[in-house]
């Protein structure tokens, strides 16, 4: 009867702890863009940062060079939603390796940081569309066929 009764008195006191303990609901960086270890091209003009879950306004998002400096022309960070930060950047048109420096604050409080590189590659010089070339040049025969057919009809007639 004894063993009951504790039983019966213990039960809801590990229920209460067991429901107390503190949650740990963080949020994380779902992704990036451009992404950790991502290599793009030239220029970058946004570093996006997409998260699991909504984060508190605003966080912030710093990129630097190889070096530590700062990239010029950086924005403030908008949240747009309440789980997407955005922050306009340079252009980066130097080729190199960059950080993205992050922190935030999830709902739960908790306040977050992290980071991830990216290397920016030197733009490829822009193939030229042969398409519009391809079509002026056989426009361009056309008329010429057309006027000589035109003049040599003229000379016989003549």
């Amino acid at each position: 009867m004894r063993r009951r009764r504790l039983l019966l008195c213990v039960a809801p006191l590990v229920t209460v702890v067991a429901l107390a303990v503190p949650a740990t609901a963080h949020t994380q960086v779902r992704r990036a863009t451009p992404g950790p270890a991502e290599v793009v091209e030239a220029p970058v003009r946004e570093i996006v940062l997409e998260f699991l879950d909504p984060v508190l306004p605003t966080p912030t998002i710093e990129v630097t060079d190889a070096g530590g400096s700062p990239v010029p022309g950086q924005g403030e960070v908008r949240l747009e939603g309440d789980d997407v930060a955005r922050v306009a950047v340079g252009p980066i048109e130097e080729p190199g390796e960059y950080q993205v420096d992050y922190a935030f604050v999830a709902l739960d409080g908790a306040t977050q940081e992290g980071a991830h590189r990216f290397t920016v590659t030197a733009a490829e010089g822009r193939a030229v569309e042969l398409r519009p070339l391809l079509g002026w040049a056989v426009g361009g025969v056309l008329v010429a066929l057309l006027g000589a057919a035109l003049l040599g009809r003229r000379r016989s007639q003549a």
